[in-house]
Formats: C-alpha cells, structure tokens, sequence
C-alpha cells in the first residue's frame, strides 16, 4: 500500500476510536531507546494496562501535536480518554475471540508491517546525498556518445576481465593512439545502433540513464572520454560532446514528411522539397496545428498539433528540441523517419529544491540507486550486531553440489539438493547475527529453501560463483529482517504505527460483524426497530420521479420525443441501448419539497409530466418524468431503509458498548490523569 493508503487506513481508525482528525508524525531519523512511559493511566483488571506516555503519544498525535496539546484542558482529554477507553475495549473483546490468531489477519498485517517498516530500512545520510546529487545534476543537461562492450552482470571473473581488457584497450586507441571515437565505435561497439549513430545517445539528465551510466557522464569532463564504466549490459566508454544547464522540461511537436509510395513524398528529393515549402509558410505565419493537421504524415500526433509530450526523444530529435526555446520551430532536418520540423510548445521552469525534493525520493526510492543506501545500511547492520559469515560451511555445500554431478556448473533455477545425502550439512550455519537471546542464525537449510522458494537461477556459472551470488543474496535479506524485527525498539514512531495498525485492523474485523455488516443483514433486526421507532422515519410532502439520464445530447433529444410520443420506459430503454446499455440510464428518486429548486416547480404538475431537459455535471444530460406526488408524513419501510440502517448501526453500537462494559471494566489513575502532559 502507497502513503496515500496508510493515510486513508490511519483516518478509518480515527473514525472508528471517534476522533475527528489524525495529523501522523515525520519519521525519526535518529535512533531512539524504549521510552519510559510512566505510571499507569488505565487498568483493564487482567486484560491490558494502558501507561500515561502511551495515552499522550496517541493523544498529541490526533490532536495537534505536543506542544498544542499540552494547552488542551482536562475537560478535553477527558472527552477522548472516554472515546479512547471505548476503543480498547473493542480491541479487547477482539483479542479474546481470537481475531488476532486467524490466518486472515497476519496476512494482512504482515502486508501493512512490511510497507510500514520500508522508511526505516535506508540509510538516511545516503539517501539524502542521493537526492541531493539528483536535484544539482537535473540543472544540467549531457549530450555524449558511447562504446560498449556486452557482458552480463552475473558473468564469470574470466568473462568480466576479458570484457573489461577489450574495453580499455579500445579506449587506449582512442585516448593514446590517436583514433576517432565514431570510428571506433562504428567498428567496434555492440551496441546494434551504433553501427548507424557511432553510438549517439543525444541530451540526456537524471534518471534517463542507469545511474553507474549516469554517473559516468556527469563525472566526465567535456569533450573527454570516461574510464570503463560498468553497467548491468556490460562496459561502456562515454564521451561526452557538451554540457549546457537545463533550461526546464521542454514539451515539443514536430511535422514529419516520410517517404514512400504510399506518402505524398515518393523520393527524398520531393520530401526535402516539401519539407521545406511547409517551413517557408510556417515562418511567413502559417498556423502550426492547421499545417500539422493537413500535411504532417504522423498519424498519431497529427490531430493533436504533432504533439510529442516532454520525455525524451531519439536522439537526432532531442539534439534539436534542446536547441529550441519556447515558442520556436526548428530548420528542416532528417532522421530514419523521415524529414521534420519541431517546435518546443512548453517549457516547464526547473522546480526549487524543495519543490522537487518529494518527487525525487520516490524516484530514487523506484531507481537501481537505492541499492546504495540499502548497501550502507546493510553494512551498518552488520557492524553493529557483531555479523559474522562462515565461508568453509558454504565452501563445503558448493563440494556437495560438485559431487552431485553438476560437472562444475549451476542449474537454472530448478535444482535442489538430495535430502538424505545432503542432510547432513543442512544444521551448518553460514552466518550469524547478534548476541545472546537476539542472536540469529541462518542455515545451510534456511539458504536451500529461500533458493528453492524464489526459483533462482545462474545460467552457466561456476558451482562457487553462484553459491556465493546466491549467499549473498539471501544473508542480505535475512539481515534485513533481523533489523526489522528490532525496529519496535529503536524507533517510538514506529513502534506505535505497528500496535495502530494492529490494532486498527481488529477494531476494523469486529466492528464490521458487530455493527455494520449485521445492520445490513439482520432483516428481521432491522423491520423490529424500524416498526419501534416508526415516529423518527417521517418526511414533508414529496414527488417521485423517472429520471432519464445520458451523457450524449442526440440521445436525451430522442428521449425527449419518445417521451413525448407516450413510449413506456421499457420500450425506450430497449431501442436506445440496443447498441451499448450504457447509452441510457433510467434510475427512480423520490425528493421532499423545498429541497430541490430543480424538483420543487414539479409539486404543482400532474402525474406524467414531463420536464425540460437539464443539463448537468460536465454536460450531462437528464429529463423528470413525474409518477407520483406523496403527502407528508411516515415513510415505508422501503423509503426509510438506508436511514433506518444508519440509525439501526449507531444502536448496535451503543447496546454493543454496555456489554463491553460490564465485561471490562477499567480503574482510571486520577492522580495520574491529573499530570498528563505535565
């Protein structure tokens, strides 16, 4: 679930206790201790002890924060303590009938504790390096081309020196020998593009490329080629042609003449000659979107002004949009696709940095990038829980594999070790973490099931090689989780995220089987105290009408003369929404007087008017059919039953509540009530 969702989640359990707002807290960034929380508030007899500090923290949470509430009276801390008291109460009855055993909900809760645990398992200081790199190399934009070398990222050390030997010789060539970058890159690159480009890859800023490609470019000064650069394709050699400050987000269009016999333009000379009678009259004046209507051979731009949006373009078409300001349209220029003319309708402005900040974390949070902190923070983990990793227990599984026949080579993804002869190694560790009662410790067992759980595979890699790319993978998540499980005792915040959640979750389950759902399905319920309290369903005089609605003008028209030639409703429907049902829909509402200026003319026509049509809600449209004027007073049970089931939910709740009650009840402190936030 996204920030949004716990959102949304976090103000249904405010609704739930009775509160009327929830204002969550910044995630720490400091590590914090178990706080005291002081002397009990609340005593459950037997069942729960709620302590001063956990009564403030939800307190000041829901209510302004601290500093506000500490100028809240005792009259208002009374007023939620009781609201608060009610709402333990339902989370204790929810434990009692098991609710927090079921299957349903650890799922469920262990989904929220996974997303709430993810802010905390970063390494602040990088990430905040991270954004901070991010936003200053936005200012600029590059321009450079490449050379590479193909090898893949899980290749063998031999595959990666010889990869690695081929790319710096290339570069010697050029940088020491003499050689033409687009030369050699037309030669010698395995980039299939560069064959016809020399490797150019056009302007390009943050996040258009992977980021060691990225890093490579924008460390590289101009007009210089980089050192190898590794990537997950392979090696690179970079060169970097210009550098020029961002100017913004550009959105730009382009009219493009193609060539061919089914274009206008039967050679390239008639689309050169074309392209450049169009772009006289575009500079004499000619309107842009009319010419790029009727002459651009775009198909799926040419109805919307040749529009292109503002992501990045090929690069032939990015070099000349990042020459172009706003408003201006370019030479004439060629590419595979034929001749164009662009022009930059928008130039959105470079945003401050704390305007951009939010959207950059959630790139970087999205970008291969994020392994840096991750890393750091692994690291950091390590170092602090006394890690320790037994390589011979890891070198004597990859032997067994060996012996099992694998002639040196991994499996792909399907392989796993014979119980009976392997499990004799299956005890022995291969990492530990931690001391005493908080030590873990992962097994030769535990790495052979997460291997087999995700199905990995290495495709021809040596039996140690992948042993020790698979380890390392899975200690990487086993050290996560083992911080993750000591989250509740370093960070306050996070601690009682977890217990809301948690108990959000139960208060959620129970109200739903107590309350409302059983409101909406205990008919007989239901009609009992409709029938009992007969007097509180009563309204003023109303009319009930037929309401024909759609969102197409002919529609409503033909609607209108149907009606007017005394057509039934079923016959209309049919005939309109023989094409598609959703042409027309037909809905009955009853309206009070004096509650509608639209309805209250109808109260002195007669049954079978019908009104104007009305035109509404982003031109909709809808005519009244009058069926029937009502007096005041009782409504039926069928009128009042969307009320009567509110009204029957808040006395499920309040007969609920006594029960809770009398099954716990609860000693409150006064003279720790009377220190609160003091």
């Amino acid at each position: 679930m996204n920030k949004a969702g716990f959102s949304l989640f976090s103000l249904v359990i405010a609704l739930l206790i009775g509160l009327s707002s929830c204002k969550p807290k910044e995630v720490a960034t400091a590590t914090t201790t178990m706080e005291d929380d002081g002397p009990a508030l609340l005593i459950f007899p037997g069942t729960d002890t709620v302590y001063k500090g956990e009564f403030e923290y939800v307190y000041q949470k829901n209510n302004g924060g601290w500093d506000e509430a500490k100028a809240h009276t005792p009259e208002q801390f009374q007023e939620y303590l009781d609201l608060y008291i009610n709402f333990k109460r339902k989370v204790l009855e929810a434990e009692a009938n098991g609710l927090h055993e079921t299957e349903s909900f650890k799922t469920e809760f262990n989904g929220y504790r996974k997303q709430l645990a993810q802010p905390y398992l970063v390494d602040k200081n990088v990430q905040k390096e991270l954004i901070q790199e991010a936003y200053d190399r936005g200012n600029m934009v590059v321009s450079a081309s490449h050379i590479l070398v193909m090898v893949g990222p899980d290749a063998s050390p031999a595959d990666s020196l010889k990869a690695f030997n081929k790319i710096t010789n290339l570069r010697d060539s050029i940088v020491s020998g003499g050689q033409d970058f687009n030369d050699i890159a037309k030669r010698n690159s395995e980039d299939p593009s560069a064959k016809s480009n020399a490797g150019d890859l056009g302007y390009f800023s943050v996040f258009d490329m992977v980021y060691p490609f990225e890093s490579g470019a924008y460390n590289t000064p101009k007009g210089e080629v980089s050192q190898p650069v590794r990537t997950s394709f392979g090696y690179h050699l970079i060169k970097v042609k210009d550098k020029m400050e961002n100017p913004g987000k550009k959105t730009s269009a382009h009219l493009i003449v193609r060539v061919g016999a089914q274009y206008s333009a039967k050679t390239e000379a008639e689309a050169k000659a074309r392209i450049d009678e169009l772009h006289k009259e575009l500079k004499n004046g000619a309107d842009w979107r009319e010419m790029v209507r009727k002459f651009s051979d775009d198909p799926n731009t040419n109805e919307r002004g040749g529009d292109l949006g503002n992501g990045r373009l090929i690069p032939e078409m990015e070099n000349v949009k990042r020459q172009l300001g706003e408003g201006e349209i370019s030479e004439p220029f060629q590419t595979a696709f034929g001749f164009h003319i662009m022009k930059v309708t928008e130039i959105e402005k470079r945003k401050t940095f704390e305007e951009a900040e939010p959207e950059i974390k959630s790139r970087i949070a999205r970008d291969p990038r994020s392994t840096l902190s991750k890393s750091r923070l692994i690291d950091r983990i390590k170092r602090d829980n006394n890690f320790q990793r037994n390589d011979e227990n890891l070198a004597k599984f990859a032997q067994y594999i060996i012996d099992e026949g694998q002639d040196g080579m991994y499996l792909k993804g399907f392989w796993r070790p014979n119980d009976s002869t392997a499990g004799p190694l299956y005890p022995l560790p291969i990492y530990t973490i931690g001391s005493g009662d908080n030590m873990t410790t992962g097994t030769i067992k535990d790495f052979v099931d997460d291997y087999v759980a995700t199905r990995k595979g290495l495709n021809g890699a040596t039996v140690e090689l992948a042993t020790n790319n698979f380890a390392d993978k899975f200690i990487e998540k086993e050290v996560l989780a083992f911080e993750e499980k000591q989250l509740p005792k370093k960070y306050r915040e996070y601690r009682e995220l977890l217990k809301e959640y948690r108990d959000g979750i139960l208060l959620f389950t129970l109200t739903e089987e107590k309350v409302w759902r059983k409101a909406v399905e205990d008919t007989t319920g239901l009609q009992a105290y409709y029938d009992s309290n007969k007097d509180q369903f009563t309204a003023g005089e109303r009319v009930v009408v037929d309401e024909y609605i759609t969102d197409n003008r002919d529609v409503i028209d033909e609607v209108e003369g149907m009606l007017k030639a005394g057509r039934s409703e079923e016959e209309i429907t049919s005939e309109i929404n023989k094409v598609s049902s959703l042409r027309l829909t037909v809905r009955q509402q009853s309206y009070e007087r004096g509650k509608s200026q639209l309805i209250d003319p109808m109260f002195s026509e007669s049954a079978g008017y019908i009104s104007p049509v009305n035109v509404y809600s982003n031109n909709r449209f809808r005519i009244f059919v009058l069926k029937e004027k009502l007096p005041a007073g009782q409504k039926s049970f069928e009128d009042a039953k969307s009320e009567a089931i509110t009204q029957y939910q808040n006395y499920l709740e309040k007969e609920w509540l006594k029960e809770l009650e009398e099954r716990y009840p609860v000693s409150v402190q006064d003279n720790v009530f009377d220190q609160l936030f003091k």
